[in-house]
């Protein structure tokens, strides 16, 4: 068609919810693997549907036709069906023991556009424990930025398995990363990413952030290695500093370049009165800016910031900071007191020398409107390990 010419383009597609409504009615292990057991009743407008098992955390992300389709199609089990079945049996479905499970279905209309998902949950029975497997913790320490705990499993936990995590991030973890690692439940991450033991003992933690809750996720086995309920211990490290006034002194260090950047080096220093404080650098230029000055910086450092590890400082920091040269600087720090109280902003001005003659370095700048340079942070990419492995094709069969 000459594009002048066309008016309008559209798309035929049925109306309505087009889907095929999944039940799930049971699972059997068998030689092979297990079947499980499921009917499937398409709307009046699906005309064929595509089906597949996979682990809820996953599922609660496929709530788009076309996406749930694609996931589908690359698991090796898209075939198309284009009738209901009343008792069927799904073969083929890689699941474990105690794994939280979804059946997906994807609805296609008779244009074969993917349309609505369907989902039904359900778990893997897990064999009877044998005895009652279970662990007893204690906090025998705690510190600022350490804990200690000892673990004693009882007779019939043959090995545990613990792991800490920050803070109510137990969940958000899972849910992220479960995914990607291919964990069918929480006890899952745990005994991956957790401590292997078989006996008591304590351990300790360290470099935790003060006055700051952790949660430590204790997962016991019986004489089989058949997971028993996880055990969540809260504890607390103690806090720094006191109920006086908090400050931060400031003081300038070297400047130098690398290869790839000019850097300033600032160290802050709170004092003993600091539960934790907040720091930054940025140019004269944007300081003196109308929406910035002294209480444009404090609202700034104010704020939280969850999400930049460097934010909450609870020592003294010696940061080294991407910088120009020939600038003019302002250094800045505030600090909060153990009531939560914050203290005075302290700032202090300085220009950077001029670039030596022949410098390579390449002027790196954060590419914000505040003007902030960015830490130097030294790091290595994370390494992988494991193998693609092909799935097994599922076979939807009507008994």
């Amino acid at each position: 068609y000459l594009i002048d010419r066309v008016d309008s383009i559209s798309f035929a597609e049925d109306q309505g919810h087009v889907a095929a409504d999944v039940t799930y009615n049971g699972i059997t292990e068998t030689t092979d693997g297990y079947n499980i057991s499921l009917s499937v009743k398409r709307t009046e407008t699906c005309s064929a549907f595509k089906i597949s098992c996979v682990p809820t955390v996953t599922a609660n992300r496929l709530n788009d036709g076309q996406q749930a389709a694609n996931y589908i199609d690359a698991r090796s089990s898209g075939t198309l069906y284009y009738q209901d079945f009343t008792n069927a049996t799904l073969q083929g479905a890689e699941v474990v023991a105690g794994g939280e499970y979804t059946l997906v279905t994807v609805g296609y209309d008779k244009y074969g556009i993917a349309c609505d998902v369907s989902k039904a949950d359900f778990t893997v029975p897990t064999a009877p424990l044998v005895g009652t497997p279970s662990v007893e913790w204690t906090l025998t320490e705690a510190g600022t930025d350490y804990i200690t705990m000892s673990f004693t499993p009882n007779a019939d936990a043959k090995e545990y398995y613990y792991c800490l995590f920050n803070d109510g991030e137990f969940e958000n973890s899972y849910n992220m990363w479960a995914p990607m690692f291919g964990f069918s439940c929480k006890s899952d991450m745990v005994k991956s990413w957790g401590l292997r033991k078989t006996f008591a003992e304590s351990y300790t933690w360290t470099g935790l952030k003060p006055n700051a809750y952790y949660d430590v996720y204790i997962l016991p086995c019986d004489e089989n290695g058949t997971n028993a309920d996880l055990i969540v211990a809260r504890v607390k490290t103690e806090s720094l500093g006191g109920t006086g006034l908090a400050e931060v002194s400031i003081t300038i260090g070297d400047f130098g370049s690398t290869d790839d950047a000019y850097w300033q080096k600032v160290t802050y220093t709170p004092n003993d009165q600091c539960a934790l404080f907040r720091d930054m650098l940025i140019t004269k230029e944007a300081y003196d800016k109308e929406d910035w000055g002294e209480q444009g910086v404090k609202d700034y450092l104010m704020q939280d910031n969850p999400y930049n590890p460097y934010w909450n400082q609870y020592g003294v920091d010696e940061a080294q900071w991407n910088a120009d040269p020939a600038t003019t600087y302002i250094a800045a720090a505030i600090a909060q007191n153990a009531n939560g109280e914050w203290g005075p902003l302290t700032t202090v001005e300085f220009t950077t020398p001029a670039a030596a003659a022949g410098s390579k370095a390449a002027t790196f700048k954060a590419g914000t409107a505040i003007a902030t340079p960015q830490r130097i942070v030294a790091s290595k990419p994370a390494a992988t390990k494991g193998k693609a492995v092909s799935p097994k094709k599922m076979i939807l069969i009507e008994e």
